[in-house]
């Protein structure tokens, strides 16, 4: 099962843990991840660009050049990813953090778990923008 990953930033060039992320992704095939940069005027694209380059699952980057707001920037990633690919699951962070990494590492874990136990925690979770969206500290808290 393919999940989606949405993750926003917004000037998060000081929060952004590129090696972390490499990390975080090297093994993770059923994810297809998509990253908005949501307006940033500091270095926060090119990270992302780094880490696109670094990892060898699909990444997709989202350049919003004027920040419209976190749900302007949600459905922009939402709407890129149900157009590139058939995915039953998507979930999101709204503003990417630097403790962020940690509640990403977590989930990641539960996504590899059993497709049984993700399919059963989706069912558990609160939906956000549109039917398939779910946010990331929900699957967390439904999972503990």
């Amino acid at each position: 099962m393919k999940i989606g990953i949405l993750i926003v930033f917004r000037n998060d060039e000081s929060a952004i843990e590129v090696q972390r992320f490499i990390q975080l992704f090297v093994k993770k095939t059923k994810l297809n991840v998509c990253f908005v940069n949501n307006g940033s005027t500091d270095e926060t694209l090119d990270l992302l660009k780094e880490i696109k380059e670094e990892t060898a699952i699909p990444i997709s980057i989202i350049d919003v050049k004027k920040d419209r707001g976190h749900q302007a920037a949600i459905k922009a990633g939402v709407r890129y990813l149900t157009s590139k690919n058939d995915l039953p699951y998507i979930l999101c962070l709204k503003k990417y953090t630097s403790k962020d990494i940690k509640v990403l590492e977590s989930v990641f874990q539960i996504i590899q778990q059993e497709k049984g136990i993700v399919m059963n925690l989706f069912k558990k979770a609160k939906r956000m923008l549109h039917k398939n969206v779910f946010s990331l500290y929900g699957i967390l808290e439904k999972a503990s």
